[in-house]
């Protein structure tokens, strides 16, 4: 591997970690601010939208849909965004496109949080909602761009299949030498999520710093390091 190559590899390795940092953080600052869904983990939100409708709960079913909607309006504006050819795709300017709009979003989102105060209801609540579900489907297409394996950093169950599966071969000896590179980086994501939550967490219970802060700051190193790097990824 030449120092291109290797250059492009820690970049697309940094930026899906910190991508992953980023789902965690708006997971936990979600379901605590506004109304217990999820903004990010979409297979927790559908799951709970079918709790919220059996159990009459309307106001629940109501953030849980948007929630879906927006994430999914969130993908289909983030494909959009890509080259209609995908074999004519330069990687980091694709991708910088999209972070650039997720920051947006990401931005907006902090300044409606800033302005609402502590409680967060009504109007505002099905506001930050969409937005912040709108930047997390953006940034499952930016995430699957970013690593050639796509690496997935709203959705971790198959991550963490993928790394158990790995880690006992590895330990029983059934055909690897050594973990592949690839498992390696999903555990390394894996981490990264939980930082995201544990730091969203600690920010919300200790007030120094805004949570919002913290997926934006994820986002805006990303878009730096893919700023830097080279027109071509390996």
């Amino acid at each position: 591997m030449d120092q291109a190559q290797a250059g492009s590899g820690f970049v697309a390795g940094s930026g899906v970690t910190l991508l992953c940092f980023a789902s965690g953080a708006t997971d936990v600052l979600s379901y605590l601010t506004l109304g217990h869904i999820f903004t990010s983990a979409m297979t927790g939100c559908m799951a709970l939208l079918f709790v919220a409708i059996v159990a009459g709960k309307c106001g629940a079913a109501i953030r849980a849909a948007l929630s879906l909607l927006s994430y999914v309006a969130g993908g289909a504006g983030a494909t959009l965004l890509q080259p209609g050819d995908p074999d004519k795709v330069e990687a980091p300017p694709v991708i910088r496109r999209l972070l650039i709009a997720e920051l947006m979003i990401l931005g907006l989102y902090g300044v409606v949080a800033a302005s609402t105060g502590h409680v967060i209801a009504g109007d505002a609540r099905y506001g930050l909602i969409f937005l912040s579900a709108l930047a997390m489907g953006i940034q499952a297409v930016t995430a699957r761009d970013i690593h050639e394996r796509g690496i997935i950093t709203v959705v971790l169950n198959i991550t963490i299949t993928s790394v158990v599966v790995a880690f006992t071969r590895r330990l029983t000896h059934r055909g690897l030498d050594r973990l592949p590179g690839h498992n390696r980086l999903q555990a390394i994501v894996i981490v990264g999520y939980a930082l995201g939550a544990a730091s969203s967490g600690v920010a919300l219970v200790s007030g120094v710093v805004s949570p919002a802060v913290l997926p934006f700051a994820a986002v805006l190193v990303t878009l730096g390091l893919f700023a830097l790097s080279p027109r071509k990824m390996a």
